[in-house]
């Protein structure tokens, strides 16, 4: 249901007829659920009462708000402001004193609404469900609260259905607004519906599609960069001022757009084109859009701000607004044309973001020095606070002058606009407070030309005018200037004219999407300008850096033109429905942590996440299902399960991780491929010792370090240079190498080493048997890093490794100098030695035959082994020969008897003739005698 302008919402707010009493004007006359009194009692949820009747500066006023006993039940502001925290009838009076005349008495009565507070969920808390493909879920507008007995209005969010329960099975935001006729109060409620695992495959396609609607049937269409829009037409018709309102979450983003009288959806086609908006299509920036941010519900409702002229030709501020539930969910325009304040005003207004969830409407009032500015919210349009010291803007300005914020959201630029004389006032602007402060004005120059538009850069450094000529002998102008400083000699001298033309220029507008990119509007003309590199000096000798001026940038379509107007950006509130992102990395030691930022379906827990990680960048555009990918799928360097991974990284680069999430609805749904730059501590080397001969002390500091400028030391000796001095006696060092920018850390130990001979030489004797040589190392014991060595044999070098390879004996002299010169130096003695071999047979043939007649031990080498006795013992261990040389064969006799043939038992003893410390050594064995 509509509320048809003025003579139904003056039945909505409950008319008297005192005398007067249709000059006051209500707005946010309920209570919601976001301005409930149990939460304190705040000034932005007031309910608002503006006198629309003109009175002269001299008047004072005295409200009373007929809320007796409650805090600020009377104001003496020229805008009334009272919280109300009971519902009911309300008598409301207002007397104006002006001096020298009798008091006016005005009376209204009010009605204040509240609704019951109403839940689409268990709880206040439980605005989210989850469902999965094919699954249906119900709402019901009443299942908290029961239906009120009195007439309730029902709509829905976003097909506007006017039942009380509703089936939905698509993911997006539903709410449900009821509404009292009576008194147009209204409760809402919403929820988040999410299909698990559904995707739309142009979220990246069209990340950035932004469209303005300008002009004479002309638009652009900014899709992925500012730099070449695409031309396109629209359903406008307007000399100047134009507002569109855009959703940042939808793949085209526009909603709607209006040049103050028509309101256009996003297709071109009229919403309620029945009902006219009384915007004048004369003023400069007459006309701005603001979302009605909801207080419980979803983001559905805009408030079109207009002025028009009273019959004085004075402007004044009025508010219309367009609902995206009406009609089916076409939209439509519920309020139209109510006054928001009688302060005459200046042909432009601003509308800008504030803070969470809230924005100001930023005005200047006409003939003072004054800036009023509204603050936007959930509850309402609130009181205006105002500020001073600013130049005066009288009405006989005319339609012409701009006010802008900055893009940085520091500075506000007002044109004012001559004659006698142009000028530009900057301000430093709070965003938190809406005030501006007055810093300079910067001097245009007498007028005409007559300045009418104003941009900042987007870093807030630079700005430009544009300066409109006749069209005819006088030509246009676009200046710039350097505000980088607050010193106002230097800005004039910085003035530049970076083009003129007998064209006639109008506004200047940064671009939505990087405001990177300034657009410039000529009237009547079949193309826009553009300015780029704007933040660069028009005067820099560098041409990488200065301002460029193009004039036809942007052709627009056959039969569409632009006019003086270029609409200005102001998004719709952001609706948390984005999928979960991956998050870090977060440095532990030296691997990185990536984890998921939220549940891909909540509550539905992630069950599995399957990660892998690029050496790589992420592709330029997104694959068949609009998922943005590795640009090179060949460069895996890892792959893992798990909540979360740690990577530890090779290398400093460029790489992408991808996470695919399984759960009871969806199985391995792909998140966009992110790109991270990493910095790992890589190469970091800290030698594992420090060895020096005679120094009394040792400087340890890393052999290689990584090229971050980042890096923090902390020794365990509480040093956090490069490098240390460790005294002597040394011990062990540990390093801690930290990067202060990614948490990063790794920590190595070394061990200091002051050294003497006795710490190298090998405590074992060396030996090496001649008789059949086998060559050996011989390796200095300890560390031997930080340390040269040379070794010789009888004068020769022969290395200069630790370790030598011995192959023959000798005296093997070694030298050893530290990195300080230093010497050391010991031979080592290698010995010609033989372990001692006796070779004893293991049959023999005593038959006297002259071959094998005996049992004869023999000495491998005579010159190694000394032998000593041989015993021979029988079957039961009866000695049956024995001998202490000097022969030592045994004939195989007893007694002059041969034996019989059997084995029998033998013992040999024998002395080392080079290891004479081993002392008497003994074999055991067996011979067999055979005849």
């Amino acid at each position: 249901m509509k509320i048809r302008q003025f003579a139904l919402c003056l039945f909505l707010l409950g008319f008297v007829s005192p005398l007067w009493a249709q000059q006051i004007v209500v707005r946010n006359n309920c209570i919601t659920q976001c301005a409930d009194c149990s939460v304190g009692t705040n000034a932005d949820m007031a309910t608002v009462f503006e006198l629309s009747e003109t009175m002269p500066s001299s008047a004072t006023y005295l409200w009373e708000f007929g809320d007796a006993g409650s805090p600020g039940n009377t104001s003496t502001n020229r805008t009334g402001s009272h919280q109300y925290c009971t519902p009911g009838d309300k008598i409301i009076k207002l007397t104006v004193t002006i001096p020298g005349a009798v008091p006016k008495n005005y009376i209204k009565n009010v009605k204040i609404g509240q609704l019951p507070y109403i839940l689409l969920g268990k709880d206040k808390n439980d605005t989210t469900k989850t469902i999965c493909d094919g699954q249906s879920v119900e709402l019901k507008a009443f299942g908290s609260v029961g239906r009120p007995n009195y007439p309730i209005d029902v709509l829905w969010y976003p097909k506007g259905q006017t039942t009380d329960n509703i089936k939905v099975d698509t993911s997006g935001c539903y709410s449900v607004q009821i509404r009292d006729p009576l008194s147009g109060c209204t409760a809402e409620a919403k929820m988040q519906i999410k299909v698990c695992g559904e995707r739309d495959p142009d979220a990246n396609i069209n990340k950035f599609t932004k469209v303005w609607a300008f002009g004479s049937g002309a638009a652009i269409k900014f899709a992925g960069g500012p730099d070449n829009p695409i031309a396109d037409s629209s359903k406008i018709n307007v000399p100047n001022g134009v507002a569109k309102m855009e959703d940042p979450t939808a793949s085209n983003g526009l909603i709607f757009y209006t040049d103050g009288v028509s309101v256009f959806d996003k297709f071109n086609q009229p919403i309620d084109p029945a009902i006219k908006l009384n915007g004048d299509i004369t003023n400069s920036q007459g006309v701005t859009i603001i979302p009605k941010t909801a207080c419980k519900g979803c983001q559905s409702e805009y408030y079109v701000i207009t002025l028009n002229k009273n019959a004085k030709g004075e402007n004044l501020i009025y508010y219309s607004i367009v609902d995206m539930k009406m009609n089916k969910g076409q939209g439509g325009i519920s309020i139209a044309n109510q006054l928001l304040s009688p302060i005459p005003t200046t042909s432009r207004i601003l509308a800008t973001i504030g803070g969470q969830g809230f924005y100001w409407l930023v005005t200047q009032d006409a003939g003072t020095d004054v800036t009023r500015t509204f603050k936007v919210s959930n509850t309402g349009i609130s009181s205006p606070v105002t500020s001073n010291s600013g130049s005066v803007i009288s009405s006989a300005a005319g339609a012409t002058g701009t006010t802008k914020i900055s893009p940085q959201g520091t500075k506000t630029a007002i044109t004012i606009p001559g004659p006698p004389k142009n000028q530009v006032d900057i301000y430093t602007y709070d965003v938190l407070s809406g005030r501006s402060t007055i810093d300079y004005s910067i001097d245009l120059g007498a007028s005409p030309p007559t300045v009418y538009g104003v941009e900042f850069s987007s870093n807030d450094s630079v700005l430009y005018v544009s300066m409109q000529g006749d069209g005819i002998s006088i030509p246009s102008k676009i200046l710039q200037f350097d505000i980088s400083t607050k010193d106002l000699v230097k800005i004039q001298a910085s003035k530049a004219v970076i083009y003129d033309s007998l064209s006639v220029i109008g506004a200047i507008q940064i671009d939505p999407v990087f405001k990177s990119v300034i657009f410039v509007a000529f009237q009547g003309s079949s193309t826009l300008g553009k300015i780029t590199r704007i933040n660069g000096l028009i005067s820099s000798t560098d041409s990488l850096l200065r301002a460029t001026f193009t004039r036809n940038a942007v052709t627009l379509p056959a039969g569409t033109t632009s006019q003086l107007g270029l609409p200005p950006s102001i998004p719709s509130p952001v609706a948390p429905t984005s999928p979960p992102t991956i998050e870090g990395p977060t440095c532990e030691g030296t691997t990185f942590k990536f984890s998921i930022s939220q549940k891909l379906c909540d509550p539905l827990n992630n069950d599995r996440i399957d990660w892998k990680v690029y050496q790589t960048t992420v592709d330029k555009f997104p694959n068949k299902d609009g998922v943005m990918v590795p640009a090179d799928l060949s460069k895996l360097i890892f792959s893992g399960t798990g909540n979360s991974i740690r990577v530890d990284f090779p290398s400093t680069d460029t790489y992408v991780v991808t996470a695919a999430i399984t759960n009871a609805c969806v199985k391995g749904f792909l998140l966009d491929a992110q790109e991270f730059a990493i910095e790992v501590i890589k190469p970091f080397m800290l030698q594992t010792s420090f060895n020096r001969i005679c120094k009394t002390d040792a400087v340890v500091r890393p052999t290689t370090i990584p090229t971050s400028t980042n890096l923090l030391y902390k020794w365990s000796t509480g040093a956090n240079t490069l490098q240390i001095r460790v005294p002597n006696p040394g011990g062990k060092v540990d390093l801690t190498l930290a990067d202060s920018k990614t948490g990063c850390s790794v920590k190595q130990s070394t061990e200091v080493n002051f050294v003497t001979t006795t710490y190298f030489v090998p405590k074992a004797t060396f030996d090496i048997c001649m008789d059949a040589p086998v060559p050996f190392p011989v390796k200095l014991q300890g560390k031997v890093a930080d340390f040269t060595f040379e070794w010789r044999l009888n004068g020769s070098r022969i290395s200069t490794s630790s370790q030598i390879l011995v192959d023959k004996p000798g005296n093997y002299l070694v030298e050893m100098k530290d990195l300080d010169g230093c010497y050391l130096s010991t031979t080592i003695v290698v010995s010609d030695k033989c372990p001692p071999v006796v070779l004893t047979p293991t049959v023999f043939t005593p038959n006297g035959d002259g071959k094998n007649d005996t049992f004869l031990p023999v000495p491998k080498s005579s010159k190694r082994v000394k032998m000593v006795g041989v015993q021979i013992f029988n079957r039961w261990g009866e000695l049956i020969f024995s001998t202490q040389g000097p022969e030592f064969s045994w004939d195989g006799r007893i007694n002059g008897t041969r034996v019989p043939q059997e084995s029998y038992a033998w013992i040999v003893q024998y002395e080392s003739v080079d290891y004479p410390e081993r002392g008497l050594l003994s074999d055991r064995g067996a011979v067999l005698v055979v005849y």
